[in-house]
């Protein structure tokens, strides 16, 4: 019998395994002359960009424990992503280091890119419930970002997956529901069960939202440093998607109407009613 060969595997180099050669060339300023900041800009979004999908791996993980039941693993898997937007708002501080006027120097260069355009923090808002077909608009010359987009559209988000979850447990009605009936009965879960698995995933998805929300205000606070109140580099884009008051928006402006949004508004609103129920 004629001996198989076996391919002999070539150790793993940490340069290797990271692709740190590729990675490392992938930093390109484009503003002539050269600042010396534009480096910064640019190292500092692309690690953004590899945080969200770290944390678009872990929410989709997240939805798919709580469809199968798993509170305490999607619990888990939230608190790792609220671990990395706690990075991400002290990654600002690094950012904050580039003075007005040495941003002025190369920001012209950035138009019409903007941070409007990044398919993966859209993601993130549509994962977690903030859908908003507009947003499409933006990314009509990027087919790969629109099909993105487009099946985040369709798929389940934090809450179906947490609603799932509630009807599994037997502690809401699936598909006859409303937003009354889901804060009565979180509030119920705190009430009765404040030890369980399902209390537990409900502060996980709070506490979510409460980082996502620190790291967005953190985020205008470090744009109005840098920028002002004037308009940001993609205006004209979000002017188009979202019409022409937004344009008036745009930039700090725009970004501060963000701050009022919350992805569970039900989560809070069940912290409402357990304060009324004490008191009746």
């Amino acid at each position: 019998m004629a001996q198989l060969k076996t391919r002999r595997k070539k150790p793993q180099s940490y340069s290797g395994y990271l692709k740190l050669h590729e990675l490392l060339q992938l930093q390109h300023p484009v503003s002539y002359p050269p600042q010396h900041d534009e480096m910064l800009f640019v190292v500092a979004h692309q690690t953004y960009e590899l945080w969200f999908k770290l944390m678009l791996t872990e929410l989709e993980s997240a939805i798919d424990d709580m469809y199968r039941g798993e509170a305490r693993e999607a619990a888990r898997l939230l608190g790792r992503v609220v671990a990395v937007l706690h990075v991400l708002t002290q990654q600002l501080g690094v950012l904050e280091t580039i003075r007005p006027n040495d941003f002025a120097k190369f920001r012209d260069t950035l138009r019409p890119a903007s941070g409007f355009q990044s398919t993966q923090f859209r993601e993130l808002e549509f994962i977690s419930g903030q859908k908003d077909e507009r947003f499409l608009d933006l990314h009509k010359d990027d087919p790969k970002g629109i099909e993105a987009l487009t099946k985040r559209m369709e798929s389940p988000s934090l809450w179906d997956g947490f609603l799932h979850l509630l009807g599994k447990k037997g502690l809401l009605k699936v598909g006859n529901t409303s937003s009354s009936l889901e804060v009565k009965a979180i509030a119920s879960v705190y009430s009765d069960s404040p030890n369980s698995d399902v209390a537990d995933l409900a502060d996980a998805l709070l506490e979510y939202d409460e980082a996502f929300w620190l790291w967005r205000n953190h985020h205008v606070g470090m744009v109005e440093r840098i920028i002002g109140r004037n308009v940001g580099t993609g205006s004209a884009a979000v002017s188009e998607t979202l019409g022409p008051y937004s344009f008036q928006r745009s930039g700090v402006s725009y970004l501060k109407t963000t701050l009022r949004r919350r992805f569970f508004p039900e989560l809070w609103a069940a912290r409402t009613k357990i304060g009324q129920n004490r008191k009746s």
